[in-house]
């Protein structure tokens, strides 16, 4: 699986990044198994569940922490704020897969009481850079919250932001590396 991801992410990161660099983020990225698993003649089953979060989102999630992680290191920005609204899976993905990256803080919005209890346990309780906000509303309350920071000219002008949601490409670019894989097999 890691070697077809390298491919894949040479392809799309090649020009940016060395291929030592990249295969070392794939690597460290995808340090759980993805198994492709037979249901019935001619019919497969890729498990996504096998990261540390069990959602498909881990693999996503992992890459764009390292991705961005290397950014940050390489051209010496000041600390990113990735903000992140939720409704379970993302929530644990994203702040499990920056969990101790350096120079990344990430805001995890979720809505009181609409989170499976486990979830919420995996984006609550880790500390570090990792900060959770219970929001009284929906998840529709979340993401308005997030997009309000973005649009906020005083807010941007402090902090550079990010989003770990699914309109950041490097979130949802690295999930061909598995589609990639399953037709390989």
């Amino acid at each position: 699986f890691q070697e077809i991801a390298c491919q894949v992410a040479e392809a799309f990161f090649g020009e940016d990044i060395s291929e030592d660099t990249l295969r070392q983020i794939v690597f460290d990225t995808l340090s759980f198994e993805v198994p492709l698993v037979k249901v019935k003649e001619n019919i497969y089953s890729l498990e996504l569940f096998h990261g540390p979060t069990h959602a498909f989102k881990d693999v996503g999630a992992r890459f764009m922490a390292r991705l961005l992680g290397y950014f940050i290191r390489e051209q010496r920005e000041k600390e990113v704020h990735v903000l992140v609204a939720t409704s379970g899976d993302t929530g644990s993905a994203v702040a499990n897969g920056f969990l101790g990256v350096n120079g990344i803080h990430v805001h995890v919005l979720y809505p009181k009481g609409k989170v499976s209890e486990i979830q919420e346990k995996q984006f609550t309780t880790l500390g570090q850079n990792i900060t959770a906000l219970e929001i009284d509303g929906t998840f529709d309350d979340c993401q308005a919250l997030v997009k309000a920071a973005f649009t906020d000219k005083e807010l941007n002008e402090n902090l550079v932001l990010t989003s770990a949601n699914s309109i950041n490409v490097a979130r949802f670019l690295p999930q061909a590396f598995y589609y990639f894989y399953a037709y390989a097999q």
